[in-house]
């Protein structure tokens, strides 16, 4: 049996892994009352002030067969439909509320995606950029991408888009089949799609990213290579291939379960992914990470390198995620640690620090979730200034859990110098040498004194390794 790999768009389904452990649960109430929350170990600089920010935009014209993210579709008569300017100045609001209590100094990546942001207005693109120079300073090279369907309403704003900032797309094609395309029920035809590709190289030229999904139904692997084959006569720069996955509660979920229509298997799926990565691979497109692929490093993507680096990001909008380090995580003061009793968690403080053994557990981040649909996250940004509904403090080893998670997704893996942020006690060639001699030796997994990374066919099988590495990591510091 031949396993592959769970392909996932991270910054918009899940933010990141969704394995966090719950230390302590805040709701938005608890954001203005607290003057002293729990305490971080001392960071970087270059970690406390850099990071990313995400505006998720929640409305699109209609809902794909496939899709369970936090969408809405606008109707005039809807209580879910917030006026544009509403959302926009509302998202201005949070932004700024978040970056005036945080340590970012300098954003690096801004990312507008979720629902069709493409459908908003330019005006918002610029009024989020002009608060970040505002309040900190946008890098040099900042990266600016506009996630958008190929439809020709969009097509003909982007290049309104450019005028105000942005610097790469990335144009959600699905399939270059007409029968895909109505089964998920997509809003686009293969030509518009082509057309946006077109338009899009033009205005952005290196910078065009395009999505695909595999594992459709009737999908074969002649099908998928010719679709492939017409896919790099129009697109050279950045391709991200998603594996179809049978969300519950979607049409497309129901029509399967009924037997109205089938999806490839799994071994049907593996031979999918394997051509797609051989063929891309000829073409000379790295795969610098399971899902994405990229003609040469300039064109991959920033601002999800920074999810998959563990960094900060701030995210903005009707159900965004974030992991943020907040200006009321104090340093230097005491460290806050947790210990179990009577299997619950409590926590306790040391003046002079903690412990080598229990330094694991000081907290030092937060991963916070906004209240999903327009209407409680508008309240929520009026009452408090953020739309946060979850707050979920993260301890050293929760973050290097989804480091290593998202960070074994990647063709450069978990690195030491990068592992030495959150964890430096102890080396990653102390946790995983010993206990994976089976998987080196199965030429699956390479670890050395820089890190560890998965090999091509171990990418292949990740999902196979991963919980394993996550049990040796669970159990070191149990």
């Amino acid at each position: 049996m031949k396993l592959l790999h769970n392909a996932w768009k991270w910054h918009y389904i899940k933010g990141a892994s969704s394995s966090t452990r719950h230390i302590s649960l805040l709701n938005s109430d608890d954001l203005t009352k607290l003057d002293h929350g729990p305490l971080h170990a001392t960071l970087p600089d270059s970690y406390l002030n850099t990071g990313s920010v995400y505006v998720h935009w929640p409305y699109c014209r209609q809902r794909c067969s496939y899709c369970n993210f936090v969408k809405f579709i606008p109707h005039p008569n809807s209580h879910w439909t917030v006026e544009n300017n509403t959302l926009e100045n509302f998202i201005v609001k949070e932004l700024q509320h978040n970056l005036r209590h945080s340590h970012i100094s300098s954003v690096h990546s801004v990312f507008f995606g979720g629902g069709t942001p493409s459908l908003a207005r330019p005006q918002m693109v610029e009024k989020v950029l002009k608060t970040i120079q505002e309040m900190c300073s946008l890098e040099e090279n900042v990266e600016i991408t506009l996630e958008g369907n190929p439809t020709s309403l969009e097509t003909n704003k982007l290049k309104d888009f450019k005028a105000v900032g942005v610097n790469r797309v990335s144009i959600g094609v699905q399939a270059l089949d007409a029968a895909s395309l109505r089964l998920l029920n997509r809003d686009h035809s293969v030509q518009e799609a082509l057309h946006c590709i077109s338009i899009a190289k033009q205005l952005f030229p290196g910078r065009l990213s395009v999505d695909l999904i595999f594992g459709r139904p009737n999908q074969t692997t002649e099908s998928w290579e010719r679709e492939l084959e017409n896919m790099l006569t129009v697109c050279d720069n950045h391709i991200s291939l998603y594996q179809l996955t049978l969300e519950r509660g979607t049409k497309l979920f129901h029509q399967v379960q009924s037997g109205e229509i089938i999806v490839p298997d799994a071994d049907q799926m593996a031979d999918l992914y394997e051509i797609a990565v051989s063929l891309l691979n000829k073409a000379g497109f790295r795969r610098y990470e399971i899902s994405n692929f990229a003609h040469g490093c300039s064109a991959e993507s920033v601002h999800n390198k920074s999810y998959w680096q563990g960094l900060q990001y701030i995210g903005i909008g009707p159900g965004a995620h974030s992991r943020i380090i907040p200006k009321y995580i104090k340093e230097n003061n005491c460290l806050m640690h947790e210990t179990k009793l009577h299997n619950s968690r409590i926590y306790e403080a040391s003046k002079n620090g903690l412990p080598e053994q229990c330094s694991n557990n000081c907290i030092i981040r937060e991963a916070r979730v906004n209240a999903a649909d327009p209407v409680n996250w508008l309240r929520e940004v009026k009452l408090k200034g953020a739309g946060v509904r979850k707050i979920t403090s993260q301890t050293s080893l929760d973050v290097v859990s989804e480091y290593v998670a998202s960070g074994l997704r990647t063709s450069e893996g978990i690195t030491q110098e990068r592992w030495n942020v959150f964890m430096p006690q102890i080396t990653l060639l102390e946790i995983f040498n010993e206990k994976t001699k089976w998987l080196q030796e199965g030429k699956l997994l390479h670890v050395t004194n820089e890190g560890v990374k998965a090999s091509s066919h171990g990418l292949n099988v990740l999902d196979s390794i991963l919980p394993y590495l996550l049990n040796i990591l669970e159990e070191k510091f149990a």
